[in-house]
């Protein structure tokens, strides 16, 4: 997770609701002037009374959960730009990380004594702390089955634990030699860990063994504070100073990076596109298309100050950042860049948005078993449920494979996407691509027509 920067003022909090207020007209505060010609932020979130080191949407696309500085978490509502009820207060100091669980049910915080909470959505802190590291956990990542969470300290350990079992410590500690570890990912398949360290590397680990599987990506000349994988698994993406840089995962070869005028602190991937959203100093924040390689719509920010974390919402329609001002800023991806397209549902984007956890013991014995829904029921949200269901299922006979795919499997399905995401090219050496820049697209991938209609 991002560093503790310059201390801010405190904002004072405009409100005393205890609970979620109705829609209604955003006050002067929390709705932004629109400037012409340049993108304005949907909501400014204001309410916290120090830095944000972390936040998450959660599945319904309608809130998001924050960590600060000042110890607490806050629920805010983006389409009323309000906060929901209190501050979530707990014991254990400063939040420097939070993740959400796969179901969208828990939030699990890393706080300053080393020690790791979960709390439910309305801001109920679930029986039992977990403790085990030495010091400050500045990290979280939860497996895409939702059986483990991986959490990385500055102690230089990662710890991955069992949910179901009260935290119980299945492997590790994995003594990195990072020096700190500020960054955790699962891969979208979870058999391995990417973390970013303050030794300036990025290591990937497999997440049953906790041995190295590709040699330490080192001399990177920065501190690795975010790091984040391609929805096909087979690239990582990372903040590091002036340049988002990409690495393919099977050998650590950097293949291209992307420039920025400011230095980088942190990187979000949408679910819904291939679009990559990088943030840093000055709150400056671009998108790119990580196909084409070429930014989207304009650079935006609306406040000074430094943005430590950027997210997208789970179905793409949003991205929000924070920072050292105190406050989360909320955009319509839209709005910044309208030439984004919204493709038709796929199999492998519907696993990717939501992943199930019975996604790896899933076979024909419970092919006609239901599930429980993921997200809050009601009309907006049955189709959503519908597709999740028949694409998992159809891509169940599609490929039927007992369980997830192996290594070698995952490569020899993964060959065109890949071709498609960077082209035919020979060698390794990296390409940098900035805004002025343009580069043609070599090859389209197209889903056949068969799988979006069963998909529908």
């Amino acid at each position: 997770m991002p560093p503790l920067a310059i201390q801010m003022p405190t904002i004072e909090e405009n409100t005393s609701s205890v609970s979620e207020p109705p829609a209604m007209p955003a006050t002067e505060e929390i709705q932004p002037t629109a400037q012409p010609g340049k993108p304005t932020p949907k909501y400014r979130f204001k309410g916290h009374e120090n830095q944000i080191l972390d936040f998450v949407f959660l599945r319904d696309n309608v809130h998001i959960v924050s960590g600060s500085l000042d110890g607490k978490m806050r629920k805010w509502n983006c389409d009323t730009g309000l906060p929901v009820g209190k501050p979530w207060s707990g014991e254990g100091g400063i939040i420097h990380a939070l993740t959400l669980s796969p179901d969208g049910k828990t939030i699990a915080c890393g706080r300053d004594d080393g020690s790791v909470q979960r709390w439910n959505t309305e801001g109920e802190m679930i029986e039992g702390i977990w403790t085990g590291h030495k010091e400050l956990v500045r990290s979280l990542s939860w497996s895409p089955n939702g059986n483990h969470i991986a959490s990385g300290s500055d102690d230089g350990t990662i710890l991955i634990r069992k949910v179901l079992e009260s935290g119980k410590i299945e492997v590790g500690p994995i003594k990195t030699k990072q020096d700190g570890v500020l960054a955790l990912a699962y891969s979208p398949s979870g058999d391995k860990i990417a973390s970013g360290g303050k030794n300036q590397t990025i290591c990937i680990w497999d997440s049953k063994t906790g041995e190295l599987v590709v040699e330490p990506i080192g001399d990177l000349g920065h501190y690795v504070w975010s790091v984040v994988w391609s929805l096909d698994g087979t690239k990582l993406y990372a903040a590091l100073g002036h340049f988002a840089r990409a690495f393919d995962s099977s050998s650590g070869t950097e293949l291209c990076s992307f420039e920025h005028t400011h230095p980088l602190i942190s990187v979000a991937l949408s679910p819904k596109h291939n679009v990559l959203a990088c943030v840093g100093i000055g709150s400056i924040a671009r998108l790119w298309d990580t196909k084409s390689r070429q930014p989207l719509g304009q650079p935006f920010n609306q406040e000074d100050g430094i943005a430590l974390c950027v997210a997208f919402s789970p179905d793409g329609k949003y991205v929000a950042y924070g920072g050292t001002n105190n406050t989360i800023t909320l955009w319509v991806v839209k709005e910044i860049a309208p030439e984004i397209t919204s493709p038709p549902p796929s199999c492998l984007e519907v696993d990717a948005i939501n992943p199930l956890a019975q996604l790896e013991s899933d076979d024909y014995g419970d092919f006609f078993q239901s599930y429980a829904p993921t997200v809050p029921p009601g009309p907006s949200h049955h189709s959503q449920n519908t597709q999740s269901f028949s694409a998992r299922r159809f891509w169940n006979i599609l490929i039927p494979f007992r369980h997830r795919p192996t290594a070698s499997e995952s490569i020899a399905l993964q060959q065109h996407p890949k071709r498609s995401f960077f082209g035919d090219r020979s060698g390794s050496q990296p390409v940098t691509v900035s805004a002025a820049h343009k580069i043609k697209v070599s090859s389209v991938l197209v889903v056949p027509r068969f799988v979006a209609l069963i998909c529908n």
